[in-house]
């Protein structure tokens, strides 16, 4: 009797979460809204300069310092005329570190030297191919490759090295939701896997105003079983800005504390983005 009763509620719930889903899909988003949801989507059919950039507090040897991770991330979509999108996007990072702090977002090491140091990390370039469909779902695969371009061994990243990475994004109404899953290999045995969940909800007090999840979990393959993960947990918020030209930008803040973390990580990140999106 207790698992009949169970069932009904579940399947009630299930029926009330459907009605609410087709009620909430059926609702037309504004031109913010849309121009939210496509700087969110790793797929999206865009021409971009974004940035994703990091302060990372209490990293190092020291609880008061503070590490620096600004990345510039072009996008462009090629056009073709075959089935599959595909998209293009580099990853320019620039680190300033701490002794005893790993390179933000989270590095697979700590890095022991005394003072701070400024410099250009490893480059990654990223293909996604993504069949292209009408449908709210979408997803995409393609191959990641390292460039070794830093500028001293303080701010290296993977060094010369390649991976694979997958994307799954979709929305429904005032959601948007998804992620990127990534496992990279380089040189000196480097080998990190990284999950990216994207969960958005629209505000629709504040036209192009969202709140959510948007940051980079990552597990370090050859650190012990206690010191591989780093989970961030936090919140992002955003607003998408709307040109008469068509182009628009993203603008976006989040405070994330680490809830896990290996040695020389930081006690909690702030996240800022501002990029550019072209019409």
């Amino acid at each position: 009797m207790k698992t009949r009763s169970i069932c009904n509620l579940v399947a009630r719930t299930g029926l009330i979460i459907l009605c609410f889903a087709a009620t909430v899909s059926a609702q037309a988003l504004s031109p913010e809204e849309e121009a939210a949801r496509k700087a969110a989507d790793p797929l999206g059919n865009v021409k971009a300069i974004m940035t994703d950039n990091t302060i990372a507090f209490e990293a190092g040897e020291d609880e008061n310092d503070t590490s620096f991770g600004f990345q510039i991330q072009p996008v462009y979509t090629i056009p073709n005329p075959t089935r599959l999108n595909m998209i293009a996007r580099a990853v320019l990072p620039i680190i300033g570190i701490e002794a005893g702090a790993v390179a933000p977002p989270i590095g697979p090491e700590p890095r022991p030297e005394d003072g701070s140091k400024w410099g250009l990390s490893d480059t990654m370039l990223q293909f996604f191919f993504s069949p292209k469909t009408e449908g709210s779902l979408k997803w995409g695969i393609g191959p990641v490759v390292s460039l070794k371009t830093h500028t001293s061994e303080r701010t290296a990243g993977p060094g010369w090295g390649g991976g694979l990475a997958g994307v799954v994004f979709g929305g429904s109404g005032q959601w948007s939701y998804g992620g990127i899953a990534m496992q990279l290999w380089g040189e000196d045995d480097f080998s990190t896997f990284t999950l990216q969940p994207i969960v958005m909800y629209m505000l629709k007090s504040i036209p192009g105003a969202y709140i959510g999840y948007n940051n980079a979990i990552t597990y370090n393959s050859n650190a012990e079983s206690d010191n591989a993960w780093a989970v961030p947990l936090g919140l992002t918020f955003g607003k998408a800005i709307v040109f008469q030209s068509g182009d628009f930008m993203d603008l976006s803040v989040g405070a994330y504390p680490l809830v896990v973390r290996p040695d020389g990580a930081p006690s909690w990140q702030l996240k800022l983005g501002v990029s550019y999106f072209f019409d």
